[in-house]
Protein backbone atom coordinates (compact mmCIF):
# COMPACT_ATOMS: atom_id res chain seq x y z
CA UNK A 1 0.00 0.00 0.00
CA UNK A 2 1.95 3.18 -0.62
CA UNK A 3 1.22 6.81 -0.92
CA UNK A 4 3.12 9.89 -2.16
CA UNK A 5 3.26 13.03 -0.09
CA UNK A 6 2.71 16.23 -1.66
CA UNK A 7 4.13 18.68 0.76
CA UNK A 8 6.92 18.63 2.69
CA UNK A 9 7.30 18.98 6.81
CA UNK A 10 4.35 16.85 8.29
CA UNK A 11 5.66 14.60 10.32
CA UNK A 12 5.02 10.31 9.10
CA UNK A 13 2.93 9.37 11.64
CA UNK A 14 0.28 11.92 11.37
CA UNK A 15 0.51 11.82 7.80
CA UNK A 16 -0.46 8.31 7.88
CA UNK A 17 -3.23 8.99 10.00
CA UNK A 18 -4.69 10.68 7.71
CA UNK A 19 -4.70 8.78 4.62
CA UNK A 20 -6.23 5.67 6.24
CA UNK A 21 -8.65 7.08 9.13
CA UNK A 22 -9.44 3.96 10.20
CA UNK A 23 -6.44 3.35 12.14
CA UNK A 24 -5.34 5.39 14.81
CA UNK A 25 -2.39 7.44 15.23
CA UNK A 26 -1.09 6.00 18.09
CA UNK A 27 -1.19 2.57 16.03
CA UNK A 28 0.63 4.08 13.25
CA UNK A 29 3.58 5.42 16.23
CA UNK A 30 4.08 1.37 17.17
CA UNK A 31 3.78 0.38 13.60
CA UNK A 32 6.64 2.67 12.73
CA UNK A 33 8.62 1.56 15.70
CA UNK A 34 7.92 -1.93 14.58
CA UNK A 35 9.57 -1.35 10.92
CA UNK A 36 6.12 -1.44 9.47
CA UNK A 37 6.83 1.64 7.17
CA UNK A 38 9.60 2.57 4.35
CA UNK A 39 9.91 6.10 3.08
CA UNK A 40 11.54 5.50 -0.28
CA UNK A 41 12.12 1.70 0.69
CA UNK A 42 14.07 2.03 3.88
CA UNK A 43 12.28 0.79 6.24
CA UNK A 44 12.02 3.91 8.87
CA UNK A 45 11.33 3.80 12.73
CA UNK A 46 10.58 7.55 14.03
CA UNK A 47 7.08 8.30 13.97
CA UNK A 48 8.33 11.99 13.81
CA UNK A 49 9.96 12.19 10.72
CA UNK A 50 8.99 14.95 8.70
CA UNK A 51 8.39 14.00 5.01
CA UNK A 52 9.85 15.58 1.85
CA UNK A 53 7.19 16.52 -1.27
CA UNK A 54 7.07 13.39 -3.43
CA UNK A 55 8.30 10.76 -0.32
CA UNK A 56 6.91 7.51 -1.18
CA UNK A 57 5.68 6.00 1.65
CA UNK A 58 4.97 2.35 1.70
CA UNK A 59 3.09 0.65 4.23
CA UNK A 60 4.30 -3.19 4.83
CA UNK A 61 1.06 -5.17 4.82
CA UNK A 62 1.80 -8.15 6.52
CA UNK A 63 2.90 -6.23 9.67
CA UNK A 64 0.02 -4.23 9.58
CA UNK A 65 -2.12 -7.30 9.67
CA UNK A 66 -0.17 -9.10 12.13
CA UNK A 67 2.72 -6.77 13.37
CA UNK A 68 3.35 -9.15 17.28
CA UNK A 69 2.99 -12.54 15.19
CA UNK A 70 3.25 -14.41 12.36
CA UNK A 71 0.43 -13.97 10.15
CA UNK A 72 -1.74 -17.62 9.59
CA UNK A 73 -3.45 -17.88 6.38
CA UNK A 74 -6.46 -19.83 7.43
CA UNK A 75 -7.57 -23.01 4.40
CA UNK A 76 -10.36 -22.15 2.35
CA UNK A 77 -11.34 -25.47 0.64
CA UNK A 78 -14.24 -24.21 -1.44
CA UNK A 79 -12.34 -21.84 -3.00
CA UNK A 80 -12.59 -23.35 -6.95
CA UNK A 81 -8.84 -23.19 -7.97
CA UNK A 82 -8.37 -24.37 -12.14
CA UNK A 83 -4.84 -26.10 -12.48
CA UNK A 84 -3.29 -26.09 -16.00
CA UNK A 85 -0.23 -27.56 -15.10
CA UNK A 86 1.76 -28.86 -11.85
CA UNK A 87 4.48 -31.19 -10.91
CA UNK A 88 6.45 -31.19 -7.74
CA UNK A 89 7.64 -28.11 -7.99
CA UNK A 90 5.39 -25.80 -9.60
CA UNK A 91 1.56 -25.39 -9.86
CA UNK A 92 -0.19 -23.31 -12.76
CA UNK A 93 -3.85 -21.49 -11.96
CA UNK A 94 -6.15 -20.22 -13.93
CA UNK A 95 -7.29 -17.44 -11.62
CA UNK A 96 -10.98 -16.31 -11.59
CA UNK A 97 -12.14 -12.92 -12.11
CA UNK A 98 -12.95 -11.04 -8.55
CA UNK A 99 -10.68 -13.24 -6.56
CA UNK A 100 -7.92 -11.38 -4.68
CA UNK A 101 -4.65 -12.80 -4.86
CA UNK A 102 -3.53 -12.90 -0.91
CA UNK A 103 -4.86 -10.57 2.24
CA UNK A 104 -4.41 -7.14 2.58
CA UNK A 105 -5.82 -4.92 5.67
CA UNK A 106 -9.59 -4.74 4.45
CA UNK A 107 -9.74 -8.60 3.21
CA UNK A 108 -8.25 -11.21 5.21
CA UNK A 109 -9.91 -14.45 3.89
CA UNK A 110 -11.37 -15.64 0.50
CA UNK A 111 -8.52 -15.15 -1.28
CA UNK A 112 -6.40 -17.35 -3.65
CA UNK A 113 -3.66 -17.45 -0.89
CA UNK A 114 -6.53 -19.34 1.34
CA UNK A 115 -7.72 -21.52 -1.71
CA UNK A 116 -3.60 -22.54 -2.37
CA UNK A 117 -2.65 -23.13 1.48
CA UNK A 118 -5.97 -25.92 1.10
CA UNK A 119 -4.96 -27.70 -1.76
CA UNK A 120 -0.83 -27.38 -1.29
CA UNK A 121 -0.71 -27.46 2.94
CA UNK A 122 3.61 -27.56 2.41
CA UNK A 123 3.30 -24.01 0.60
CA UNK A 124 3.27 -22.23 4.00
CA UNK A 125 6.57 -20.68 4.14
CA UNK A 126 7.88 -20.33 0.65
CA UNK A 127 8.05 -17.39 -0.53
CA UNK A 128 8.99 -13.46 1.30
CA UNK A 129 6.32 -12.98 3.01
CA UNK A 130 3.34 -15.08 5.26
CA UNK A 131 0.89 -12.80 3.27
CA UNK A 132 1.87 -14.56 -0.30
CA UNK A 133 2.92 -18.38 0.11
CA UNK A 134 4.30 -19.40 -3.01
CA UNK A 135 3.32 -16.51 -4.89
CA UNK A 136 6.16 -14.98 -7.47
CA UNK A 137 3.79 -12.49 -9.33
CA UNK A 138 -0.09 -11.50 -9.05
CA UNK A 139 -2.86 -10.20 -10.98
CA UNK A 140 -5.49 -7.35 -10.27
CA UNK A 141 -8.98 -8.37 -8.14
CA UNK A 142 -11.21 -8.71 -11.36
CA UNK A 143 -7.87 -9.80 -13.70
CA UNK A 144 -8.12 -13.65 -14.44
CA UNK A 145 -5.72 -15.55 -16.40
CA UNK A 146 -2.44 -17.63 -15.68
CA UNK A 147 -0.38 -17.46 -12.74
CA UNK A 148 2.44 -19.73 -11.64
CA UNK A 149 2.82 -20.86 -8.17
CA UNK A 150 5.87 -21.96 -6.36
CA UNK A 151 5.61 -25.69 -4.01
CA UNK A 152 8.92 -24.96 -2.56
CA UNK A 153 11.44 -22.31 -1.97
CA UNK A 154 14.03 -23.70 -4.62
CA UNK A 155 11.62 -23.22 -7.34
CA UNK A 156 10.41 -19.78 -5.72
CA UNK A 157 13.97 -18.24 -6.14
CA UNK A 158 14.52 -19.86 -10.02
CA UNK A 159 11.39 -18.26 -10.83
CA UNK A 160 11.66 -15.02 -8.94
CA UNK A 161 15.51 -14.95 -10.87
CA UNK A 162 13.73 -15.33 -14.02
CA UNK A 163 10.84 -12.60 -13.43
CA UNK A 164 14.35 -10.32 -12.17
CA UNK A 165 15.90 -11.15 -15.87
CA UNK A 166 12.62 -10.57 -17.65
CA UNK A 167 12.71 -13.96 -18.79
CA UNK A 168 9.02 -14.81 -17.97
CA UNK A 169 6.50 -13.98 -21.22
CA UNK A 170 3.00 -13.20 -19.94
CA UNK A 171 0.45 -11.87 -23.15
CA UNK A 172 -2.42 -10.66 -22.00
CA UNK A 173 -6.17 -10.05 -24.17
CA UNK A 174 -7.56 -7.03 -23.67
CA UNK A 175 -11.00 -5.74 -24.61
CA UNK A 176 -10.57 -2.30 -25.57
CA UNK A 177 -12.40 1.13 -25.92
CA UNK A 178 -11.86 2.23 -29.36
CA UNK A 179 -9.20 1.07 -32.43
CA UNK A 180 -5.86 1.46 -31.90
CA UNK A 181 -3.63 3.33 -34.46
CA UNK A 182 -1.05 2.29 -35.17
CA UNK A 183 -2.55 -0.84 -34.99
CA UNK A 184 0.81 -2.42 -32.79
CA UNK A 185 3.79 -0.14 -30.92
CA UNK A 186 5.57 -0.42 -27.43
CA UNK A 187 4.33 2.08 -24.66
CA UNK A 188 7.24 3.70 -22.39
CA UNK A 189 5.49 6.05 -20.25
CA UNK A 190 6.80 5.73 -16.68
CA UNK A 191 4.47 5.08 -13.80
CA UNK A 192 3.63 7.05 -10.46
CA UNK A 193 0.88 6.60 -7.77
CA UNK A 194 -1.87 8.89 -7.83
CA UNK A 195 -1.93 11.87 -5.51
CA UNK A 196 -5.79 11.81 -5.61
CA UNK A 197 -6.38 8.34 -5.27
CA UNK A 198 -4.30 5.77 -3.22
CA UNK A 199 -5.51 2.94 -5.36
CA UNK A 200 -4.53 4.54 -8.52
CA UNK A 201 -1.51 4.73 -10.88
CA UNK A 202 -0.97 7.65 -13.31
CA UNK A 203 1.37 7.71 -16.51
CA UNK A 204 4.02 10.07 -16.61
CA UNK A 205 3.66 11.36 -20.24
CA UNK A 206 6.90 13.66 -19.35
CA UNK A 207 9.87 11.97 -18.74
CA UNK A 208 10.70 12.56 -15.36
CA UNK A 209 14.40 12.34 -14.68
CA UNK A 210 13.85 13.85 -10.80
CA UNK A 211 15.39 10.49 -9.81
CA UNK A 212 11.97 9.78 -7.25
CA UNK A 213 12.11 6.09 -6.56
CA UNK A 214 7.73 6.81 -6.87
CA UNK A 215 8.51 7.04 -10.28
CA UNK A 216 8.82 3.33 -12.48
CA UNK A 217 10.12 2.79 -15.43
CA UNK A 218 7.03 0.85 -17.64
CA UNK A 219 7.02 -0.73 -21.18
CA UNK A 220 4.06 -2.58 -22.30
CA UNK A 221 4.02 -3.75 -26.08
CA UNK A 222 0.27 -4.30 -27.55
CA UNK A 223 -0.41 -5.62 -30.96
CA UNK A 224 -4.56 -5.16 -32.32
CA UNK A 225 -5.78 -8.74 -32.66
CA UNK A 226 -9.33 -7.98 -33.88
CA UNK A 227 -11.31 -4.69 -34.77
CA UNK A 228 -14.97 -6.20 -32.72
CA UNK A 229 -16.77 -3.17 -34.13
CA UNK A 230 -15.56 0.71 -34.40
CA UNK A 231 -16.09 1.48 -31.00
CA UNK A 232 -14.69 -1.66 -29.39
CA UNK A 233 -11.26 -3.81 -30.14
CA UNK A 234 -9.30 -7.23 -28.95
CA UNK A 235 -5.79 -6.27 -28.37
CA UNK A 236 -2.98 -8.52 -26.96
CA UNK A 237 -0.50 -6.97 -24.57
CA UNK A 238 2.93 -7.79 -23.93
CA UNK A 239 3.93 -6.45 -20.64
CA UNK A 240 8.19 -6.33 -20.53
CA UNK A 241 7.93 -4.74 -16.61
CA UNK A 242 5.86 -5.74 -13.72
CA UNK A 243 4.12 -2.48 -11.94
CA UNK A 244 0.84 -2.38 -10.41
CA UNK A 245 -1.62 -1.86 -12.94
CA UNK A 246 0.51 -1.23 -16.17
CA UNK A 247 -1.88 -2.67 -18.83
CA UNK A 248 -4.40 -0.76 -17.75
CA UNK A 249 -2.63 2.54 -17.10
CA UNK A 250 -0.54 2.22 -20.24
CA UNK A 251 -3.74 1.42 -22.70
CA UNK A 252 -5.54 4.00 -21.19
CA UNK A 253 -2.63 6.71 -21.83
CA UNK A 254 -2.89 6.38 -25.14
CA UNK A 255 -6.64 6.48 -25.48
CA UNK A 256 -7.95 3.17 -25.29
CA UNK A 257 -8.78 2.21 -21.53
CA UNK A 258 -9.95 -1.67 -21.04
CA UNK A 259 -13.62 -2.27 -21.18
CA UNK A 260 -15.37 -1.98 -17.86
CA UNK A 261 -12.28 -0.32 -16.29
CA UNK A 262 -13.81 2.80 -14.49
CA UNK A 263 -11.04 3.64 -12.53
CA UNK A 264 -8.82 4.00 -15.51
CA UNK A 265 -11.20 6.43 -17.73
CA UNK A 266 -13.51 3.29 -19.56
CA UNK A 267 -16.80 5.30 -21.04
CA UNK A 268 -19.12 2.80 -22.18
CA UNK A 269 -22.29 1.22 -20.10
CA UNK A 270 -21.89 -2.02 -18.84
CA UNK A 271 -25.05 -3.06 -20.33
CA UNK A 272 -24.89 -4.12 -23.64
CA UNK A 273 -27.20 -5.48 -27.02
CA UNK A 274 -28.05 -8.80 -27.22
CA UNK A 275 -27.77 -9.51 -22.82
CA UNK A 276 -24.06 -9.29 -22.78
CA UNK A 277 -22.78 -7.50 -19.54
CA UNK A 278 -19.27 -5.72 -18.72
CA UNK A 279 -18.93 -6.89 -15.08
CA UNK A 280 -15.45 -6.16 -14.67
CA UNK A 281 -12.45 -4.78 -16.66
CA UNK A 282 -12.13 -7.33 -19.55
CA UNK A 283 -8.26 -8.16 -19.07
CA UNK A 284 -7.23 -11.87 -19.08
CA UNK A 285 -3.80 -12.76 -18.91
CA UNK A 286 -4.03 -15.94 -21.46
CA UNK A 287 -0.36 -17.19 -21.95
CA UNK A 288 2.58 -17.52 -19.94
CA UNK A 289 5.87 -18.88 -21.32
CA UNK A 290 8.83 -19.43 -18.55
CA UNK A 291 11.41 -22.35 -17.74
CA UNK A 292 10.80 -25.36 -15.01
CA UNK A 293 13.41 -25.72 -12.61
CA UNK A 294 15.43 -28.71 -14.26
CA UNK A 295 15.71 -26.84 -17.70
CA UNK A 296 12.45 -27.60 -19.16
CA UNK A 297 10.31 -24.78 -21.29
CA UNK A 298 6.82 -24.53 -20.64
CA UNK A 299 4.48 -22.45 -23.22
CA UNK A 300 0.92 -22.27 -21.35
CA UNK A 301 -2.18 -20.68 -22.56
CA UNK A 302 -5.76 -20.50 -20.95
CA UNK A 303 -9.13 -20.39 -22.71
CA UNK A 304 -11.14 -16.99 -23.10
CA UNK A 305 -12.89 -16.61 -19.90
CA UNK A 306 -17.57 -16.59 -20.74
CA UNK A 307 -17.95 -13.07 -19.90
CA UNK A 308 -15.16 -11.92 -22.20
CA UNK A 309 -16.60 -13.93 -24.99
CA UNK A 310 -20.47 -13.29 -23.88
CA UNK A 311 -19.00 -9.38 -24.08
CA UNK A 312 -17.41 -9.88 -27.59
CA UNK A 313 -20.73 -11.32 -28.99
CA UNK A 314 -22.71 -9.08 -27.88
CA UNK A 315 -20.75 -5.98 -29.30
CA UNK A 316 -20.78 -7.98 -32.58
CA UNK A 317 -24.38 -8.83 -32.83
CA UNK A 318 -24.94 -4.91 -31.57
CA UNK A 319 -23.33 -3.73 -35.03
CA UNK A 320 -24.34 -7.15 -37.03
Amino acid sequence: MEFTAETSGERLDKFLAVHLAKFSRTHFQRLIKDGAIKVNRAIVKKPGLSLKKGDCVLILEEKVLSPDKEFIIEPEPDILLEIIYEDDNVAVINKQPNLIVHPTSSQRWHTLANALVARYPKIVGVGESPLRPGIVHRLDKDTSGLMVVAKNQEAFLELKNQFLKREIVKTYLAIVEGVPKPPEGCIQFQIRPSKANRLKKVAVRVLDTSGKKSVRAAETCYHLKEVINEDFSLVEAMPKTGRTHQIRVHLSAIGHPVAGDKMYGAKKKNDLPGGGQIKRQMLHAYKLVFTLPGGKRLNLEAPVPEDMKSVIKSLKYSHG
